[in-house]
């Protein structure tokens, strides 16, 4: 039977995911909570939904995790991320082609070496889904912090990138090294200008809605996918 799993990040996009499916029974792991979908043994595919953590070092080592205990056949990120503010449009779904890591400083050596590293061009010549090769393909930065307002037009302009996230780029990179399938599909559930973002100031409360609005859009089209 083929395994896939399905990794969610952050405590708000999980809770979306249980509500979904609140009847499936929860097993633990050292990162977070993980249940099977669907649950019987008749299925052609075992696709597995694991909570995995957010930020660089939990998504990669959870990413580690789930390659060794399943070897899945295909890993899947979806959540949110940060839109810049005039280069794409609020709750727009993106599928990733390109992750780099930016929040890297190199003093000894070549200056750029560690984050041209940590860069990954995901290989989506297995993808044949016409609902999700119809989303813009995107390049998104990863960093463990929220995107920075004047640092929007630099990521752009260094990196054609139009998004930024937590865990993307470690995600990937791992699937890289492991040499496992991945597809990334993340929606924008705020945007962030010169000017800041409203979720900055708002405790929180524009980003919790934009969860609400993207991740049931990201959950239904994953769920087509895989046709469960």
């Amino acid at each position: 039977m083929d395994k896939i799993v399905i990794l969610v990040c952050s405590d708000f996009e999980w809770k979306v995911v249980r509500r979904r499916f609140k009847d499936e029974k929860l097993n633990k792991s050292p990162y977070g909570n993980w249940f099977v979908h669907p649950d019987n043994h008749s299925a052609k595919k075992e696709v597995i939904w694991f909570k995995s953590g957010w930020g660089k070092i939990g998504s990669a080592g959870s990413t580690q995790y789930v390659i060794d205990k399943w070897k899945p056949e295909l890993i899947i990120n979806i959540g949110t991320c940060g839109g810049f503010y005039g280069k794409i449009d609020l709750y727009q779904l993106v599928l990733v082609k390109k992750t780099i890591i930016y929040d890297m400083f190199d003093f000894i050596g070549t200056v750029g070496k560690s984050v041209k590293y940590h860069t990954t061009n995901i290989n989506l010549s297995y993808l044949k889904d016409k609902n999700i090769l119809k989303l813009p393909k995107k390049v998104i930065v990863t960093g463990d912090q929220d995107l920075i307002p004047e640092k929007v037009p630099e990521l752009y302009e260094t990196y054609n990138a139009v998004i930024g996230d937590w865990e993307s780029g470690s995600i990937s990179w791992i699937c890289k090294k492991n040499g496992i399938k991945l597809l990334i599909i993340r929606g924008v559930s705020d945007l962030v200008g010169s000017d800041g973002n409203p979720a900055y100031k708002e405790d929180e409360g524009v980003f919790r809605d934009g969860v609400k609005i993207v991740m049931p859009k990201l959950i239904n089209i994953v769920s087509d996918f895989l046709s469960v």
